[in-house]
C-alpha cells in the first residue's frame, strides 16, 4: 500500500477538479499514517462531553461578563459568530483521562482527515459527519451575524503566503468542497483580501489571532464592522484559545463564580492540567519545579518556543521569565506500540477533536517519535482513531 499514492487518489476522486493538480509535490511523505490508534469509547464520550462543557461556559453570559474589560482593551466586539473547524487538543493520561493541551481556533487537516478515513475504510467516530455539514456551520455563521448567504456566496480562505504552506494541499480540498456548493471560493493571502475580490465570508488560516499587525489592519476593520464574516476569528480566540483561559479556568472558585453546574465544573477541573502565568516573583518555584511542568507562549501554534521543564537550561529558563508565556503541568503523550517494517516500534500520540460549537465532529490521532508532532517520522503523521 503507497499511503501517499493512494490519499492523492483519494482526493482526485472526491474532487474531480484536482485531477488538474500535481499534487506528489505537495503532499509530504510522512502526513499519513498507516497506523490506526485503538481506543475505549469512553475516550470519545468524553471528547464530546468536554467540548460540549468548554462551549457552554464559552456562551455563559457571566463569563462574558468576566472579560467585559479585557475585550475592551483588546478593541473586540462580539461579532455573533463563532468558529468553524476549531480543535481540542489532547493528551491521554495513565487512567485514560483526557488532558487538555490546547484549544485550537487554527486547527488543520479536518476535511482531509474525513478523506482519510473513507480511503482507509474505517468507520467516522461522529458516524453523521461529513464535509457537507461544513458547508451548513459556514451558513449558520453568516445567520448568526444576521445575513442570509447569496446563493452564489463569495468566500476566501485566507492565510500568509498560503501556496508556501506545508499543508496547501488542504487549502485547495476546501476551495474545491466550497465550490462544489456552487460558491466563488478563492484561496488568498491574506494581504490582498478587498483589491478586486470581496467576500463575504472568510475561512480564516492566518496566525496573527488578534489581527494586531499592521498588515492586518484592513481585515481587522472589516471584522469589527461586521462587513464580513471572519471565521475563526479574534473575539473566539480570546474566549477559548488564549492560554491564559486555562489559567482561569484553573483558579479557585473560577468557574463556580460564572455560573458553571458542578458537574460540568469537576469534568473540566480533570481535564485541564493545572497552569499557571511564568512570573519573575515565582522563579524560585516555578524552578523548583520544573520537571513536572511544560512551558509554552500563550498566544503561538505549534510547538514554537515551547520547553519541556525536565530539559530546559537555567539560560533558556531565565530568558523566558516574565515573558507572555505558560507553566503547565506536564502531562506526558500516551505511547503504542505498532509493527513497522523494521520491526515494533514505540509511537507517541495526540488526540485532535474538532468541533463546531458544542458538537464534536471528528477525531484524529498524531503519531510521533521525538518531542513535538512535526508529521516528519517515518511511519507516523495523521491517523484515524477506532473507538471499541
Amino acid at each position: 500500500m503507497n499511503l501517499k499514492s493512494d490519499f492523492i487518489q483519494q482526493l482526485k476522486t472526491s474532487y474531480p477538479a484536482l485531477q488538474q493538480k500535481q499534487l506528489e509535490d505537495i503532499v509530504s511523505e510522512n502526513l499519513i499514517s498507516l497506523f490506526a490508534v485503538e481506543l475505549p469509547s469512553s475516550v470519545l464520550k468524553q471528547a464530546q462531553d468536554v467540548v460540549a462543557a468548554l462551549f457552554s461556559l464559552r456562551q455563559n453570559q457571566s463569563y462574558l461578563d468576566h472579560y467585559k474589560n479585557l475585550i475592551e482593551e483588546k478593541g473586540l466586539k462580539d461579532p455573533g459568530n463563532k468558529s468553524i473547524m476549531m480543535s481540542y487538543d489532547f493528551h491521554l493520561d495513565e487512567n485514560q483521562n483526557l488532558k487538555l493541551i490546547e484549544v485550537n481556533t487554527n486547527a488543520a487537516f479536518q476535511v482531509l482527515g474525513y478523506e482519510m478515513y473513507r480511503m482507509k475504510g474505517h468507520p467516522l467516530p461522529v458516524a453523521d459527519f461529513s464535509p457537507l455539514e461544513m458547508g451548513a456551520n459556514i451558513r449558520e455563521e453568516l445567520s448568526l451575524q444576521g445575513k442570509s448567504p447569496s446563493q452564489n456566496l463569495k468566500i476566501a480562505i485566507i492565510d500568509e503566503a498560503p501556496s508556501e504552506q506545508r499543508l496547501y494541499v488542504e487549502f485547495l480540498v476546501y476551495n474545491e468542497l466550497y465550490k462544489s456548493f456552487g460558491w466563488d471560493s478563492r484561496i488568498m493571502d491574506y494581504r490582498e483580501l478587498f483589491q478586486d475580490f470581496h467576500p463575504e465570508f472568510i475561512y480564516n488560516r492566518y496566525t496573527d489571532f488578534f489581527l494586531t499587525a499592521p498588515t492586518s489592519q484592513t481585515l481587522r476593520e472589516k471584522f469589527l464592522h461586521r462587513e464580513v464574516c471572519l471565521s475563526p476569528n479574534p473575539f473566539e480566540y480570546l474566549l477559548l484559545a488564549d492560554k491564559q483561559r486555562m489559567i482561569d479556568w484553573m483558579q479557585p472558585n473560577f468557574l463556580e463564580n460564572v455560573g458553571v453546574e458542578p458537574e460540568q465544573a469537576a469534568l473540566i477541573r480533570q481535564t485541564v492540567p493545572f497552569s499557571y502565568d511564568l512570573k519573575s516573583e515565582l522563579s524560585e518555584q516555578i524552578w523548583a519545579e520544573r520537571k513536572k511542568l511544560f512551558f509554552k507562549p500563550k498566544n503561538a501554534f505549534g510547538s514554537k518556543l515551547s520547553y519541556k521543564g525536565s530539559s530546559i537550561s537555567n539560560k533558556a529558563f531565565q530568558d523566558i521569565l516574565g515573558q507572555d508565556m505558560i507553566a503547565q503541568e506536564f502531562v506526558p503523550a500516551p505511547e503504542m506500540t505498532f509493527e513497522t517494517p523494521e520491526g515494533p516500534q514505540k509511537f507517541k500520540f495526540d488526540l485532535r477533536c474538532y468541533a463546531y460549537q458544542g458538537r464534536l465532529q471528528l477525531v484524529l490521532a498524531r503519531i510521533y517519535q521525538g518531542q513535538v508532532t512535526n508529521l516528519r517520522t517515518p511511519y507516523g503523521g495523521f491517523a484515524t482513531v477506532l473507538f471499541k
